[in-house]
Formats: structure tokens, sequence, C-alpha cells
């Protein structure tokens, strides 16, 4: 029986549970990428309310410096009742720009939109997107 045990014991720590590739990542100012599930991936304050500038749920790549947090975000669909199969709205994806300093959001844009906006808010050309699990440390 202990040998049973030990070894349910050994498979879950190799094999993980629910939430092991959950992750919370110091971006900058106030601002972190919070994954809480792989379908609800934010930036946002550890703390927050419907007030606070964030950039919602599903991020899929990122970029920032001291000043600006750049996003590019897959809409999610939930779930109903009479649709059951998928949960995402393929293809459609968002840009935004998060201003650290200030506290402020911009977005939702299309991609020729954001650009635009980037030059605007100057944000800097060398700043680009990486894959949000690059940031799991």
């Amino acid at each position: 029986m202990k040998r049973l045990i030990a070894f349910s014991t050994l498979i879950i720590f190799i094999y993980g549970c629910p939430g092991r590739s959950d992750f919370c990542t110091k971006l900058c100012g106030d601002y972190y990428i919070l994954r809480t599930s792989a379908q609800h991936i934010q930036v946002s304050p550890m703390s927050f309310d419907d007030n606070t500038p964030m950039i919602p749920t599903q991020v899929i790549e990122l970029g920032h410096d001291q000043k600006f947090i750049i996003a590019k975000q897959k809409h999610v669909n939930q779930r109903s009742f009479n649709n059951r199969k998928g949960a995402y709205k393929t293809g459609v994806l968002d840009y935004w720009i998060l201003d650290v300093t200030i506290p402020k959001v911009y977005g939702p844009f299309s991609s020729k939109e954001f650009y635009q906006k980037r030059t605007e808010l100057k944000v800097p050309h060398g700043l680009k997107m990486k894959d949000v699990y690059k940031y799991k440390k």
C-alpha cells in the first residue's frame, strides 16, 4: 500500500496538477502578466477594480519597457449551453497599448489602428512583442 501511495505521488509530481502552468511576472510599474488558466491571461496590477486600466484576457503576445506595455489579444468566446464545440472565435485579434506612467490603456485596435496609435504615442520602434510564455520564470 505504501508503494502505491508513493508511486501515485511520484506520478502527480512528474505530470503536474491543474494550475502548474500558471504564472505571474512583474512587467513595469505596478503591472504584471497574470496567467490563471490556459484561457485567462491578462495584464493588470495585482489588485484592481472595474476602473483600473488593464489589458483583458486572452493576451497571447506582449512587449514592454519602463513606460509602455504593448499586447496582442485573442478573443475568447465563452462556451454556452448551445455551443459546446470550441471556446474561441478564430482569427479575431486586437492590439492594446498601456501607458503605465499615467496609467491609461488604449485599445482595442486593429493592426492598422495599433500602428497609427503607436506612432502617435511615440512607442519606441524597437519595442517588440513576444509570446507570453517567454515571460514565465
